[in-house]
């Protein structure tokens, strides 16, 4: 809450008899107690706020272990063009240095293994370029402008890497136009633009997918011509060039029905493209492989189920360590039970560093090569995002909880002293007044207990009562937790207490309780979210129960239309993305969800589809419900907001649809997201305040 000036000891000094000498020194210390404290007051989140926020990224330290480089990003609201900025810091100066700053996209950083360049991919006004230049920031060289392929590739690991001796970079770009599977080929031989669709995945995101191929080029580092070396009508992505040169280690699915599998598999191909060995033949897919500093073991992450199997979309990444000559994997996160992602060798490639999600948080673990305990390193009350280790095992990581965005932190392994490195959003901790939000745990169905959180309105007074807003997370194996919402704290600024949970199927609770929703989405699940909601308004006696209102995007706003169509306790309602027919959902958009979360195909069993869908019962639905959607949606349609918003205006139901040109699946453009969060609080403020 807001820090307002005591005016109490100023009082008392005032009653201070006139002309004894403690009158005025009493009173200068209260005029500055209450200046400091008025200089000090913080105001609310501000709508613009949510772009002031730096985004901090790409974090590679040096092979000598003198210089780190990260990248920043911040959205120009005048432009409404993403601003990024590639940075150093010198750790024995401690100082940043800008190395170059574009309107658009800078990732995929990489030292050359000698230290004496950088190599990294800059997107410019639509254009992907790949880049090198020296360390001392002189000499910058575009080596190819280069096309990706827009065909959705889950899991992406590295598109980028050097060679051991420093002289090539492999990298990632998409094939020429398959025109036998292409719907829209950027250049069709005809001109004729009619689609023709011969394969499913054909639609992403946010587009018509090209269907191109993924493959491995090689390029000199200091400029030529590019090579292709992966070949054939296979992805080829998530590249690691081996120790000693002879192998670039890939993710390829080689069974030849990627259009209905996702039985990625790592494979080593040779530099000279004449030769590939498949390294893993498992049922589940594998991602992003990663050699050992010796060369010995490849590092990556995997899963054992079949995609289209029941439950395998529930299923948490584990991390594998295989021999390079080939043999039997080493499962390294097995005792963990959560989540992993982000591995990073060691320094002496005896450990294997990686994040995991763990109750609402994102923490750092330490992992033998051989096997064993997994150790934690960082293990706080937030998330840990990029990250870097360096020569001596230092470790670079970017940090933020739900009161800081994020800043880039550095941990001392010999000593586990941690210290914090930058600033960039500090302004906004000292200016805003940001809510932190309170832990509470409920019991639900079948004894399960549902971690959730609940955030107090900024200015609140006791003895006031509030509306409520509950938000319920994507995924749905996905997790609320400890990072800064600039959305709840928009909603907090302006009057709302706000609830957010991890209901079953949520990730970082363990394996169990991810597949607690599969097969019965909209039963476990809602009973969760209920009884946390019936929990709040127990135990929180400043919550207004006739003033409740329901929000979530994607599965959440499966869950938003779900908890509107069976209880009328809501009194509006904001629907983002969200799915309404499980059957029509499953042949618009993304079929391999619903056959993993749902469990089946829905012609195999329609009513039982039909049951879990929240349209079936939207007679009962007396909730006024705002649908927001993006146009060009293709993972949810638009068709499902669409069928939802004209049942309740059929059913004299207030509600409002709208629709964001060129979005997707979730609102990217500056202007459109301001929109959203407006357009959200006066829907909210029309049916709650």
């Amino acid at each position: 809450m807001a820090i307002r000036p005591n005016r109490f000891p100023l009082e008392l000094a005032m009653s201070i008899k006139k002309g004894s000498l403690a009158q005025p020194i009493l009173i200068s210390i209260c005029l500055l107690t209450i200046a400091a404290e008025a200089f000090s007051a913080k105001r609310p989140w501000q709508l613009e706020d949510n772009f002031k926020i730096k985004r901090i990224s790409e974090l590679e330290i040096s092979p000598d272990g003198q210089e780190l480089i990260f990248v920043t990003s911040e959205t120009d609201l005048t432009s409404a063009r993403n601003v990024a900025t590639l940075w150093s810091y010198y750790p024995k100066k401690g100082e940043f240095k800008t190395r170059l700053k574009i309107e658009g996209s800078i990732d995929s950083l990489r030292w050359s293994p000698e230290g004496t360049k950088i190599a990294f991919f800059a997107s410019e006004k639509g254009e992907l370029s790949l880049w090198v230049m020296n360390r001392d920031g002189q000499d910058k060289k575009k080596l190819i402008n280069l096309e990706r392929s827009n065909a959705y590739i889950g899991m992406r690991g590295n598109e980028l890497c050097w060679s051991p001796d420093g002289k090539k970079l492999a990298y990632n770009a998409a094939g020429p136009a398959h025109y036998d599977h292409t719907p829209s080929p950027l250049n069709p031989p005809t001109g004729n633009k009619v689609m023709v669709v011969e394969r499913i995945g054909y639609k992403a995101f946010y587009y018509y997918s090209d269907m191109r191929r993924t493959y491995v080029y090689i390029i000199p580092a200091e400029g030529g011509k590019p090579e292709q070396v992966s070949f054939g009508d296979y992805d080829y992505h998530s590249i690691s060039w081996s120790p000693d040169g002879r192998w670039i280690a890939c993710v390829s699915n080689r069974t030849g029905k990627d259009e209905f599998n996702h039985n990625n598999d790592i494979c080593l191909l040779s530099p000279q493209g004449k030769k590939l060995v498949q390294l893993t033949k498992t049922i589940g897919p594998e991602y992003m492989p990663l050699w050992s500093i010796d060369g010995q073991e490849i590092a990556y992450l995997g899963r054992v189920r079949d995609k289209r199997s029941k439950e395998s979309d529930a299923e948490f990444p584990k991390i594998y360590v295989i021999p390079a000559k080939g043999g039997q994997p080493i499962n390294l996160t097995e005792p963990l039970d959560q989540w992993s992602q982000a591995i990073r060798w060691s320094h002496d490639s005896q450990q294997v560093y990686f994040t995991a999600q763990n109750k609402g948080r994102v923490c750092l673990y330490a992992a033998p090569r051989q096997g064993g305990k997994v150790s934690p390193l960082i293990e706080e009350y937030g998330q840990v995002g990029s990250y870097a280790v360096g020569p001596e095992g230092d470790i670079y990581y970017v940090y933020q909880d739900f009161t800081h965005p994020a800043e880039i932190y550095h941990l001392d392994v010999r000593t586990q002293v941690k210290k914090k490195l930058t600033q960039f959003n500090q302004e906004m901790v000292e200016t805003i007044e940001m809510i932190e939000p309170e832990r509470f745990v409920a019991k639900s169905i079948d004894g399960w207990e549902i971690e959730g959180w609940l955030m107090k309105p900024y200015d609140f007074k006791k003895g006031r009562r509030y509306p409520l807003i509950l938000s319920i997370h994507g995924g749905p194996h996905a997790q609320y937790g400890y990072s800064l919402s600039p959305f709840f704290q928009y909603l907090a600024a302006n009057g709302y207490a706000v609830m957010f949970t991890n209901p079953r199927g949520s990730s970082g609770y363990g394996q169990k309780f991810s597949d607690g929703c599969v097969g019965d989405l909209g039963g476990g699940d809602y009973q969760d979210i209920m009884a946390c909601v019936d929990y709040v308004l127990k135990n929180y006696d400043f919550i207004d129960s006739k003033r409740l209102g329901v929000t979530g995007g994607s599965y959440g706003g499966y869950m938003t239309n779900w908890v509107i169509t069976h209880t009328n306790r809501f009194k509006a309602a904001v629907s983002v993305a969200s799915i309404s027919n499980l059957i029509s959902d499953w042949a618009d958009a993304n079929p391999d969800w619903f056959e993993s979360d749902g469990g089946f195909m829905p012609f195999e069993n329609y009513e039982k589809a039909w049951s879990m869908s929240p349209l079936k019962y939207v007679a009962k639905c007396q909730t006024p419900t705002l649908f927001i959607h993006g146009a060009w949606d293709f993972c949810v349609n638009l068709g499902e907001a669409e069928q939802m918003f004209v049942a309740l205006r059929k059913l004299g139901i207030s509600t409002v649809l709208a629709i964001y040109p060129n979005e997707g699946h979730g609102l990217r453009q500056p202007e459109h997201v301001l929109d959203y969060y407006q357009r959200a609080l006066a829907w909210f403020n029309k049916y709650l305040q």
